[in-house]
């Protein structure tokens, strides 16, 4: 795929500002024991995004689990709705795989598509070059199209558009959330959430109660009651949990912020490089890019660290992250945090 340097280096530059900003190891104080990676994959991890992990087999693991799905080696998957899985088939095709009567269909696009939604009878998109788009299932037709400041890099982590009641949103790659209206095809709102020639592509974007939350890998903004809110960081990942962000930061920071982006509580992990967010029972868990496990009490915000291992006694450094409401998918291995994962 064309767009596939483009990710690469973006990727390679952010690992380097990290890997600069984080020249010392992370070591833990005290350790609470070591946790077996015992459930293991078809294949290892080889490509993922927000929604979804790549197997080197071409297999296909949504944020609903393990699908029927494999795809070819040009292929991405993009996203998943509860009747379609959303593919990118090359640079100029999205593909629609309806899951009940296993049938597809395609959309035509004048570039590579990074991501995508769809809602009743509307496909919304977002091109590799910062353009953005509605288009119709049924006939393909192409409903709106608009473009955006071209970006030189980008973060790897891309958020989808989200359907309102009658918008959709669209999170652009030069940090900008558009706001079209699905009845009358023109843009209503632009906000801007953060805006640089480097890694200012919108990476998360979700609505609960009303509310819009929406971050770049500097800044986090909130739109409530007609009001904006803001959070500056330098932003690894977020999760939106019962109203409430829970925010990974370069320097090793678990924050908790509310909807008017106030911190509640804070944890700081000197050096940490942390990724992957999964909170379940009021425990938040995430991992350490040398091989730990590190759970987040909810309530007091006091935490634990662990050492990963494979079912040899192997510590598991450095390798691709995937995870989803309940799991991290790490290598060629999962832990499920819904089971018994402690020995």
């Amino acid at each position: 795929m064309r767009f596939k340097g483009l990710f690469f280096i973006s990727l390679i530059v952010f690992l380097y500002f990290v890997g600069c900003s984080q020249r010392k190891p992370f070591v833990p104080e005290r350790l609470q024991g070591s946790v077996t990676l015992k459930y293991l994959l078809p294949s290892e991890l080889d490509w993922a995004n927000r929604n979804g992990v790549v197997l080197k087999d071409g297999g296909v693991i949504s944020g609903g689990g393990k699908t029927l799905l494999k795809l070819k080696e040009k292929e991405k998957f993009l996203n998943e709705t509860q009747k379609f899985y959303i593919i990118a088939k090359d640079c100029n095709t999205i593909e629609l795989i309806d899951k009940e009567k296993q049938v597809s269909k395609k959309i035509h696009t004048s570039n590579c598509a990074i991501s995508a939604n769809i809602r009743d009878n509307f496909l919304a998109y977002v091109l590799i070059d910062n353009s953005y788009g509605i288009s119709n299932l049924n006939t393909g037709e192409s409903l709106f199209s608009d473009r955006g400041a071209s970006v030189i890099a980008i973060n790897t982590l891309n958020a989808s558009p989200v359907f309102l009641e009658t918008l959709v949103v669209f999170p652009t790659l030069d940090g900008q959330l558009i706001s079209v209206s699905l009845k009358t095809m023109k843009v209503e709102r632009t906000t801007i959430v953060h805006s640089e020639k480097f890694f200012s592509n919108v990476i998360f974007l979700q609505s609960e109660n009303n509310k819009i939350f929406s971050a770049t890998p500097k800044k986090i903004i909130s739109l409530v009651e007609g009001k904006q809110f803001d959070y500056e960081a330098n932003i690894r990942d977020l999760k939106l949990h019962k109203g409430y962000l829970y925010v990974l930061t370069l320097d090793g920071r678990v924050v908790q912020l509310d909807a008017t982006m106030r911190v509640i509580n804070e944890v700081l992990l000197p050096y940490a490089v942390l990724s992957g967010i999964v909170i379940i029972n009021e425990k938040l868990f995430t991992m350490e890019h040398r091989g730990y496990l590190i759970e987040v009490d909810l309530k007091s915000f006091d935490y634990n660290v662990y050492m990963l291992q494979d079912i040899l006694g192997k510590v598991l450094r450095n390798k691709m992250l995937f995870y989803d409401d309940s799991r991290f998918y790490y290598y060629k291995y999962y832990i499920d945090f819904s089971k018994v994962w402690k020995k």
